[in-house]
């Protein structure tokens, strides 16, 4: 595990929240995050909130002409290739998402998160979320429907315990208290896209 120094972790955290490091420092950071670093974690959230408000730092400035004529080119372009026909239709069916593959995020101190599937038509997300041994998650409201299926470990929510194979379903407008593992765990959340715990990411 790379250990960096705090001028390391600000370079690197303010370029991963830029987009500016290339592809192989960028997965290296990611890697190191997954690994519970605090320091760079704290680094990371607070360039990104620094990053979100410089879209509005920027004085509005109409395009030109000519701007807008090749954004319109472009996107008819898009539309255009978009609508060729896909020879393979299992292309547009499936998606897979090996275990190996996609990024882990931290969530909370000890937690993370992966993004699976985002459903536009239902307005849901699904995410696998993985815990460190004693590491928990803040009480939370649910906005709407969320559904639970618990792959590793156990999680204690007040008198609750969750273990591997069981599944639990949250109605909108009902609240979950503190959760928490004693040795870890990993689960499946099918939940809204405004999944309350996600919205700090």
């Amino acid at each position: 595990m790379s250990h960096y120094t705090e001028e390391e972790a600000q370079e690197l955290a303010s370029g991963y929240a830029l987009g500016v490091l290339d592809p192989n420092e960028a997965k290296s950071f990611r890697e190191h995050l997954a690994t519970g670093c605090d320091t760079c974690s704290e680094e990371l959230r607070s360039f990104e909130e620094l990053t979100g408000l410089l879209g509005f730092a920027a004085q509005d400035v109409a395009p030109s002409s000519r701007v807008r004529e090749n954004l319109l080119r472009g996107v008819r372009k898009n539309i255009e290739s978009s609508a060729k026909p896909v020879s393979d239709s299992s292309v547009l069916n499936f998606l897979t998402i090996r275990s190996d593959e996609g990024d882990w995020l931290p969530m909370e101190k000890g937690v993370f998160v992966k993004r699976l599937f985002a459903d536009k038509a239902r307005d849901t997300v699904s995410v696998l979320i993985k815990m460190s041994p004693g590491s928990s998650l803040p009480r939370h409201f649910h906005k709407g429907v969320e559904e639970c299926l618990m792959i590793e470990g156990e999680l204690y929510s007040g008198d609750e315990v969750l273990k591997a194979g069981d599944y639990q379903v949250s109605l909108a407008g009902s609240t979950h208290d503190r959760i928490s593992t004693k040795n870890g765990a990993l689960f499946l959340i099918v939940g809204p896209s405004s999944y309350e715990p996600l919205e700090r990411l």
